[in-house]
């Protein structure tokens, strides 16, 4: 398959793959919070939540500091009370990443 090819196909797996993510987290994230807690990162790295943790941990080890920084931006910007928190969230996540792609695909990789 050639890059022009690859290129033109990303966005088939890439936005299910980002918005799942994102939806994931996000609703695991809202059914976990507590009453007194509205914010999603302070949650992340609790512990309240057995798996969210670890989930956090494997993400900071495989993306670095900055792709988990970039992670948690469509987190921060919701609150977790308000309603359809997780679609919000994995919409926004979703258009986040993709404007990185088309960013890194027009700025860095321009022949492309």
């Amino acid at each position: 398959m050639s890059e022009t090819r690859l290129v033109e196909v990303v966005l088939y797996w890439y936005s299910p793959l980002a918005f799942g993510l994102y939806g994931l987290i996000a609703l695991r994230i809202s059914n976990t919070i507590g009453e007194d807690n509205d914010n999603a990162i302070k949650h992340l790295f609790s512990g309240d939540d057995y798996l969210m943790l670890p989930i956090t941990i494997i993400l900071f080890a495989l993306s670095g500091i900055i792709g988990a920084l970039f992670f948690f931006v469509p987190l921060a910007i919701f609150k977790v009370k308000r309603d359809h928190f997780d679609i919000y969230v994995a919409s926004f996540g979703t258009i986040f990443f993709i404007a990185l792609l088309y960013l890194f695909l027009v700025g860095i990789f321009p022949s492309l």
